[in-house]
């Protein structure tokens, strides 16, 4: 028997730097870049960006981000402010949700969420007053107690509740809603729950927002760049702001805030700049401490200007973008595709490009250096570490690392005009506004270097591209592929290409007869719900994946479905058949009434399978056990809804885009890299008063492992998730194991590795 032995110390020791992350571990890739509101608490500033929080320790400029891995309850943050008198900061976001935070502990309330509201809902400014919250709403005023975390009132402004409040503000005995139907007022006294409390002050003005300062109340419209005053009898247009942004009070100064300019309004309402910068594209708020001015910008995240007026930025490194239609790992980099198309498969328009990520910093290669290609569907790694980019309307294009630059160069677009024709153009009328249109959703490559697409709305609906760049478009006898779209492509162990129409045409396969330049020897079959045919559960496809059998698995609307013997396809006893399990005494389909939008296989051969709208499901090789959920209720997850799974098969982190941003999340499973590869164990040592999961990596696949003291006692047996086991630091017994070395010994289950 072959074993392999390594020696791993349980210690009071220090983890080592630049060990991988704890297995079980959430991460998030979003973007920090648009913040649009700040606050300082207990000597740090606390940044709201539309997606989450990143906090700046004032003393050492340390950044930390705050999402829903460490304790936020949601992302996509609508506002967030800070209540002095209780040093409580409040965050709402668009789901309606609360996030309160007081000495350093998070409260969520979910109240306003969960309440059911004709019209629909959102949480537009937050204040503070007396000791209570008072929530800016789409129906109404909501009031807070922030030490008791409840509701206690709901303010309508009139009888039909219909009336929308988008900022609120004190002055005196009374309260002043912005709504977008005026100005409105109460006394502060009153009883405002009833609605004739309310008083309109100002008519048919649709009021942004309101500041009381100089005792009076300063606002700003939707349909000028005037501000104005109010001072309890009348009102009128003190000063015009060219691109006005916002009005803010900070530490007893009034602040106005201007594409690429700080201005001070002082009580006499005179402008005076404070700062001028192009730099300061789109400033949002403001804060003023003791020494600095605070910023936030929607480009450059938080700006601070010193008493010198020098600047400096500060954000957390991220994609450009939370738009995450589907994400591949290419030599360790992780590309995250932001573009797609609509639920119609038609173009989304996104302009946001590819971001990719080296493991340390993230980048972004601009549409503009894309050939101007918008809407990125697919992306995956290719021969002699190129990179293919799929689009939907460009045709392919070929990227290429540039050491010199350190970036990803297009150097090849392969459309219908570089191909001399040989890729189908959806259009070759010059007079149409679909000439020279290639979409391209699928993209694989074979064993023999061939790169096949799948090209939508044209005769010849799959093409493949050899090394020289030549091209080769092939017709699909058994389905006109001339006005459908085309979805995703794999390729079976046998070479055969499995692809799906979009909209609930089914499933095509093709088989080159291993001769794909000679067309004459193809077969293709179009599979859908008929015995004989396919014998699909739905014949609407989602996702399609190749095990590590060689099964394939089909996402559906109806949930997946098996096609087992892949090389009978073509015959009688070729249908997919579904994976039953026994639940309740009842033998029924795994998740049959989900949407399955994609389909992971990782190490171990388990499928990790993304819903529409239930997040995501993890079950056994063969499908029978249901190991973990995750969704938006009992992990980090941003959403339920999720648009790609993808994992890193060397350090088992799945990633998962989701329609609010991409999250991953470290596996326990990765795949076996070589047989000459070191055995890893991390962390190693390991701390004293360390709990979590302990990795042993680079095993051989479904190893056979045991840890022995250093006497040769048998500690614990173990069985890998593919190419890593994972111990819990207890023993067979269930208790935790003594300080110590410890020998890890793995095999394979017959002893010949």
């Amino acid at each position: 028997m072959k074993t392999k032995t390594l020696i791993l110390i349980l210690s009071i020791a220090l983890n080592l730097k630049g060990q991988p992350p704890q297995i079980g571990q959430w991460k998030d890739y979003l973007p920090y870049n648009n913040a649009i509101a700040l606050a300082e608490m207990n000597e740090q500033i606390y940044v709201c960006t539309e997606n989450n929080l990143f906090l700046l320790n004032k003393n050492d400029e340390f950044i930390s981000r705050l999402t829903t891995t460490n304790g936020l309850s949601d992302v996509g943050v609508k506002c967030m402010k800070k209540d002095v008198e209780s040093n409580t900061l409040v965050i709402a976001y668009k789901s309606c949700k609360i996030d309160i935070i007081k000495d350093n502990n998070i409260q969520s309330l979910l109240d306003i969420e969960r309440e059911n509201v004709v019209g629909g809902k959102s949480i537009n400014n937050i204040s503070f007053y007396s000791g209570k919250c008072y929530l800016s709403c789409s129906f109404g005023i909501v009031e807070l107690d922030i030490e008791k975390f409840e509701v206690t009132n709901t303010f309508y402004l009139s009888s039909e509740g219909n009336i929308s409040v988008n900022d609120i503000s004190f002055l005196g005995d009374s309260i002043y809603a912005a709504t977008d139907s005026g100005l409105f007022a109460a006394k502060s006294n009153d009883n405002l729950l009833d609605f004739r409390s309310w008083k309109k002050r100002i008519s048919n003005e649709t009021i942004t927002k309101i500041e009381s300062v100089y005792e009076k109340i300063y606002f700003t419209t939707n349909s000028s760049t005037n501000i104005h005053a109010y001072d309890g009898s009348g009102w009128s247009i003190i000063c015009a702001v060219e691109n006005l942004r916002f009005i803010k009070k900070s530490n007893g100064r009034f602040f106005v805030g201007a594409q690429g300019i700080l201005y001070e309004l002082s009580e006499d309402h005179k402008l005076s700049t404070i700062k001028e910068s192009s730099f300061l594209y789109k400033i949002t708020d403001v804060l003023l401490d003791e020494n600095n001015f605070w910023l936030t910008d929607e480009y450059r995240g938080l700006v601070k200007i010193d008493k010198g007026l020098n600047m400096n930025t500060y954000q957390p490194n991220g994609p450009i973008s939370n738009l995450a239609y589907s994400t591949v790992v290419v030599n360790e980099n992780i590309f995250l595709s932001h573009g797609g198309t609509t639920i119609l498969w038609n173009n989304n328009n996104t302009r946001q490009g590819i971001s990719w990520h080296n493991g340390y910093d993230w980048y972004n290669i601009p549409y503009t250096n894309l050939g101007g290609a918008i809407d990125i569907t697919n992306i995956i790694k290719g021969r002699n570490n190129k990179v293919y980019v799929g689009t939907w309307n460009n045709g392919l294009l070929e990227l290429e690392y540039n050491s010199l630059s350190d970036a990803y160069l297009m150097i090849k677009e392969h459309n219908y005009f570089s191909t001399g024709g040989s890729l189908e153009a959806i259009s070759t009328d010059a007079t149409s506004g679909e000439y020279g249109w290639i979409r391209i959703m699928g993209v694989a490559l074979d064993n023999n270097d061939l790169l096949w697409v799948t090209s939508s709305e044209v005769d010849k609906g799959l093409a493949f591209m050899d090394a020289n760049n030549n091209w080769t478009s092939l017709n699909i006898a058994s389905y006109n592929t001339k006005n459908v779209s085309l979805g995703d492509l794999i390729i079976d162990n046998q070479g055969k290409k499995w692809f799906y129409v979009a909209k609930g045409g089914g499933l095509l396969v093709y088989d080159d007869n291993n001769t794909p330049y000679n067309p004459s020897d193809d077969n293709d079959k179009h599979l859908n719900t008929n015995v004989g045919s396919g014998n699909l559960p739905s014949n609407n496809i989602y996702s399609l994946a190749k095990d590590r059998d060689g099964e394939i698995w089909v996402g559906t609307d109806k949930g997946v479905a098996v096609f087992y013997n892949t090389e009978n396809v073509f015959g009688l006893d070729g249908d997919a058949q579904l994976v039953l399990v026994e639940a309740d005494g009842y033998i029924e389909p795994i998740i049959s009434n989900e949407t399955v939008t994609s389909i992971a296989i990782d190490g171990a051969n388990r499928k990790w399978l993304g819903t529409k709208s239930s997040g995501v499901f993890v079950y056994s090789a063969d499908g029978s056990e249901q190991i973990m959920r995750f969704n938006e209720e009992n992990s980090p997850l941003f959403s339920n809804t999720i648009n790609n799974i993808n994992i890193n098969q060397k350090s088992g982190e799945v990633l998962i885009c989701t329609d609010k941003g991409l999250i991953s999340y470290m596996g326990q499973a990765t795949e076996r890299p070589g047989h000459n590869t070191p055995i890893l164990v991390y962390p190693n040592p390991v701390k004293e008063d360390y709990f979590g999961p302990i990795a042993i990596k680079n095993v051989i696949e479904n190893a056979d492992v045991k840890i022995t003291d250093i006497a040769g006692n048998l500690i614990q047996s173990l069985t890998a998730y593919g190419g890593q086991a994972i111990w819990d630091g207890n023993n067979k017994y269930g208790q935790r194991a003594s300080s110590g070395i410890y020998l890890v010994f793995t095999t394979n289950s017959n002893g010949t590795e």
